[in-house]
């Protein structure tokens, strides 16, 4: 992180302007509708909490948050990029999806904002050469968690992976394998889900190759209809799911499907009496209608108060020094977690094994809570 600050020094000039005038403008890219929409609404349910309160306190004073629907499109998400840093923004929260991140960093670099993303978990998003943070696990933590339960924890010793085609998929197959294989297990087969025939490949794996175990990486539609196919197929093994199937929308959907199914995911008790916890539950379900946030709400929440924190008076004079207040903002405590950060923008959070019973997500992890 310390080649960004460096990189900067020069263009961060550019934005002191902006960041010495009446607004402190924030903006915020997320897949409210597309492909990827079961992510935008929880995303933005816990982000606008935290800066709907920034701004009936005026604090930090002149605040104020833009909202842009990506489409669930990378290049919409550039355009938006483009279009809020014109008006003004000096700092940016979005790329829901690696897919989206990855089209958007560039832009936030060229533009010299600093891009938060709540929820992308591509390993190879985060570099020294980026002004990114990440609020999510990477993909590599969460391959590890997997593999290691799967094969550790309940013996599997034949796995068949299945997953939807792209940087979510690409980001963490090779580490799930190679550790898969490193444990002693066997990957039987790795087959795309979707768009066409998919089922009829799937169905005589399960019938051919005798997995014990099936490991799902896709996001939420791709998920579901995975899950259904392995229900109506009777696959007796276990099931694990990566932790994009774990919004309230998609449980919600998935209902019986989901039942039983392992997720590498962070651990948040949202039951706790401890604080930052328990007033975050009361707000979102005061100002949501009475429904409990997911784990998406809590990272849009705390990538908001990430961004608040690095805002507060005095006020910024550029992107350096809001690089510089982002990367000593350890000390300071989320909803999901301690906010720390590796050298390169990545969350040092780690995911757990969790068990879906009963819509609810049931720590089952082997190891112990730190």
């Amino acid at each position: 992180m310390k080649r960004i600050l460096v990189g900067l020094i020069v263009v961060g000039a550019a934005l002191s302007t902006a960041c010495g005038g009446k607004k402190l403008i924030v903006g915020v890219v997320l897949p409210e509708s597309g492909v990827a929409k079961a992510y935008g609404p929880s995303l933005k349910a816990g982000i606008k909490l935290a800066f709907d309160d920034a701004v009936a306190r005026n604090t930090p004073k002149g605040f104020e948050a833009r909202y842009r629907d990506s489409m669930s499109n990378p290049e919409y998400a550039i355009k938006e990029v483009q279009e809020l840093v014109k008006g003004g923004a000096i700092m940016v929260i979005g790329g829901a999806t690696s897919e989206e991140a990855k089209a958007m960093i560039p832009e936030a670099r060229k533009a010299n904002v600093v891009l938060i993303s709540p929820s992308a978990s591509e390993p190879g998003l985060a570099s020294s050469g980026n002004p990114f943070f990440r609020m999510y696990p990477s993909d590599d933590a969460e391959a590890l968690v997997a593999a290691r339960f799967l094969v550790t924890t309940r013996k599997a010793t034949r796995i068949l992976v299945l997953f939807q085609k792209g940087l979510y998929s690409a980001g963490m197959l090779p580490v799930l394998r190679d550790e898969i294989v490193k444990l002693g297990a066997t990957v039987v087969d790795e087959l795309p889900i979707g768009p066409t025939d998919w089922d009829k490949n799937i169905n005589e794996a399960l019938a051919t190759k005798t997995p014990d175990a099936v490991f799902i990486c896709g996001y939420g539609e791709e998920a579901l209809a995975t899950l259904s196919l392995l229900r109506a197929a009777k696959f007796e093994g276990f099931v694990c799911a990566s932790s994009a199937i774990g919004t309230t929308n998609i449980i919600e959907r998935a209902g019986e499907l989901a039942e039983g199914v392992f997720v590498p995911v962070l651990s948040i008790d949202f039951d706790s009496e401890a604080e930052p916890i328990a007033s975050f539950v009361k707000r979102f379900k005061a100002a949501n209608g009475g429904a409990m946030p997911d784990v998406y709400a809590a990272h849009g929440y705390d990538a908001a108060m990430m961004a608040l924190a690095a805002l507060q008076d005095p006020r910024p004079k550029d992107t350096n020094e809001i690089l510089h207040r982002l990367l000593s903002i350890g000390t300071k405590r989320g909803v999901t977690g301690t906010f720390t950060f590796d050298e390169v923008g990545n969350s040092t959070h780690r995911p757990r094994m969790h068990q879906i019973q009963h819509g609810q997500f049931e720590d089952c992890d082997p190891t112990s809570a730190s």
